[in-house]
């Protein structure tokens, strides 16, 4: 149960601290006194949004601090500082907001007026159906958690399978014109530097005359006639040889000419052989101008390294034409996970048509309790497409005279007949709720007289079995409260907010202020006639 709000420059606030009970507990004042705020800054200290103009000072940081006790008296205190930023701790340890939030749905279930609009609309009432089934079987919350599991794999897959689809037809031309390209690149049959040989072999056939007549005429002179650089050397070496038998010394010079002169030799020959090996070639000519020229037009259609475009294009071939034989498994995935979701489907559609029986009888029962007496209820389930939530289309259909056939509860009830329809849910889902405090928020609205104490009954009722904290104007309501918390807006300097416990005797007079708008005796009289 919730056991003490701090709150401090927050809207209104400059620093309150209210102080809460086990039962029913109720924040009362004018209307416009601020009564709201407590709820916000409960609301806002388990996660919900800050901004900054919610700041009494905009100079300074909000503080917010709830103290929850459990039934073994152990205290939980959930905080939260925001000025630039937002700090959450829980007995001193900072955590995420996603902890937090984690933490309030066992902690506090706040109803506000916004929550009674949402309950009316249809899509909601599924959810309300499951939560109900839910808290009674954690079987119905397992079967629940494996069906959406497995149906957001199922959409996924489904979606995955039509873009492929449609990518498949879009690619026929593309995977086209990549057969053409691999063909055109696999038929030119490129080898590793190709270019640069042919490109130096042309070089060399457009000037064969040249190197023809070049090298001939430095094989003569080398080694051609008597006068030729190797007979002279042929001499020298002679020379040398005879003179290194005389001193020794010459002996590595003449070796040194031995070997000039035998490489000479070589390289004579070697050029004759050069010589007479090169011809002039037109037709060689031609067939190495159109290669490279083909292999220029390729390298400009493709790119520089045309061994690793061909890897890219074969890469994207592959990719595309592995689409059909992926698409055979994900089709086949499809119907596998079909036939699960239908299973699963069929398992929640049963647990929610025995149950919204169940439910049906209990929120009659506590209709007719909160001076509905002729109420009729129905949950409606249809059959429909497999969506999030199942198989099933449910509404809540309601009718509050008699002789009238009951309709959706959106088109039908009045803002009070609403209330109580919540109010209802509220109670039975209370009594398998983890939730040990329930904050409503005007749940009153549209109700007076005689329904007034059946409501204020019933939230006493559910009071014994869950911290109850209620906003009201009702005095009806009021006088049945275990804690009676006053809220007035001063204006002094500037606008605040007065919080105030009161004791019997202020308690008595605020709910004569409440019935008739003033302190007097008969309104006292009234008042001591509520409790």
């Amino acid at each position: 149960m919730l056991k003490s709000l701090l709150i401090k420059n927050f809207i209104l606030l400059n620093e309150a601290e209210l102080n809460f009970k086990k039962g029913f507990n109720v924040l009362c004042g004018e209307t416009g006194a601020g009564k709201s705020i407590i709820i916000k800054a409960l609301d806002c200290v388990l996660g919900a949004k800050i901004t900054k103009e919610m700041l009494f000072d905009k100079s300074k940081p909000c503080y917010i601090e709830a103290v929850f006790e459990d039934e073994n008296k152990e205290e939980t205190v959930i905080s939260r500082q925001m000025q630039a930023s937002s700090k959450f701790r829980i007995n001193g340890e900072m955590i995420s907001l996603d902890e937090i939030k984690n933490y309030r749905d066992s902690l506090v279930d706040i109803h506000s007026q916004h929550q009674t609009y949402s309950y009316i609309q249809p899509k909601n009432h599924i959810k309300l159906l499951d939560e109900y089934i839910t808290k009674k079987s954690p079987e119905f919350s397992e079967l629940i958690k494996n069906y959406k599991q497995n149906y957001s794999e199922f959409r996924n897959l489904e979606k995955r399978i039509n873009i492929l689809k449609e990518n498949n037809e879009n690619n026929l031309k593309e995977i086209e014109f990549l057969e053409f390209q691999l063909k055109e690149l696999d038929d030119a049959a490129i080898r590793a530097n190709e270019e640069e040989e042919l490109i130096n072999e042309l070089s060399v056939l457009s000037n064969a005359q040249e190197l023809k007549e070049g090298s001939y005429s430095a094989y003569y002179s080398l080694y051609g006639d008597s006068s030729s650089i190797v007979e002279a050397l042929g001499k020298i070496k002679y020379t040398i040889s005879s003179l290194s038998e005389i001193d020794k010394n010459l002996e590595e010079m003449q070796n040194t000419l031995f070997d000039a002169f035998e490489n000479l030799k070589d390289c004579a020959n070697s050029l004759k052989d050069y010589s007479y090996s090169l011809e002039v070639n037109p037709a060689r000519i031609e067939e190495l101008n159109e290669r490279i020229s083909l292999i220029q037009k390729l390298k400009r259609k493709y790119g520089a390294d045309l061994d690793l475009e061909r890897e890219k294009i074969e890469a994207k071939y592959k990719e595309l034409t592995q689409g059909e034989n992926n698409l055979d498994k994900l089709e086949e995935k499809y119907k596998e996970l079909k036939s699960i979701i239908d299973v699963l489907s069929q398992s929640m559609s049963e647990y929610r048509h025995e149950n919204a029986k169940v439910l049906t009888s209990l929120i009659v029962e506590k209709l007719i309790n909160l001076e509905l007496k002729e109420a009729k209820f129905e949950i409606s389930i249809n059959k429909t497409e497999n969506n999030e939530n199942g198989i099933d289309d449910v509404e809540f259909l309601i009718s509050t005279n008699k002789n009238q056939s009951p309709m959706p509860l959106i088109k039908v009830a009045s803002g009070g007949e609403i209330s109580r329809v919540m109010l209802a849910l509220k109670s039975i889902f209370a009594l398998t709720d983890e939730v040990k405090t329930v904050v409503f928020d005007e749940i009153d609205t549209g109700i007076s007289g005689i329904t007034s104490n059946a409501v204020a009954n019933s939230i006493l009722e559910l009071s014994k079995s869950t911290q109850i904290i209620c906003i009201t104007h009702q005095p009806i309501i009021c006088a049945k409260a275990d804690n009676f918390i006053w809220i007035n807006k001063t204006h002094n300097n500037t606008t605040d907010i007065e919080i105030k416990i009161l004791n019997d005797d202020e308690r008595l007079k605020a709910l004569a202020q409440l019935a008739s708008g003033e302190i007097s005796e008969q309104s006292i009289d009234f008042a001591k006639t509520l409790i």
